[in-house]
């Protein structure tokens, strides 16, 4: 769209009568269209180097035969077709980092939920020592992890 007005603006007449108007500023259909290869060529990049975790469907190029005749379109450019529509699939969302994605991968660890959630992080802040007052008040038997 930018493109196109900056064309527009090169090509406002400014110019005196004389002068001719540049090749380049017209635009030509050979110019203007997209090679057919690059608008149906789309290559997918994954985020991960892992394996996805959402179920795919492997695209088979088989043709329908003539006998019995197939209302679905099939797609021509994925290779895999995707289920689930993923978190950055909007185009505003495209340059942005996906930080709450799915991950492959869910390891619990005691030593984790001691550092996040234990007693003497609670000492460390102002709201975690609100917290254990709070229990302290109830009469709670375990303060914390």
């Amino acid at each position: 769209m930018n493109s196109f007005r900056c064309l527009r603006a090169l090509a406002r007449p400014t110019h005196t009568a004389t002068t001719p108007i540049p090749s380049l500023l017209r635009p030509s259909a050979a110019r203007t269209a997209l090679p057919q290869s690059r608008i149906t060529t789309q290559l997918f990049r994954s985020l991960s180097l892992l394996s996805p975790r959402r179920p795919r469907l492997t695209f088979s190029p088989v043709l329908p035969s003539s006998s019995t005749p197939s209302t679905a379109q099939t797609p021509t450019n994925a290779e895999t077709l995707d289920l689930l529509p993923k978190i950055s699939s909007h185009p505003g969302l495209l340059s942005t980092q996906v930080r709450c994605g799915p991950r492959d991968t869910y390891n619990p660890s005691h030593f984790v939920r001691k550092r996040r959630h234990g007693f003497l992080s609670r000492l460390r802040t102002k709201n975690g020592r609100k917290t254990l007052k709070r229990r302290l008040l109830k009469k709670r038997s375990t303060l914390s992890h």
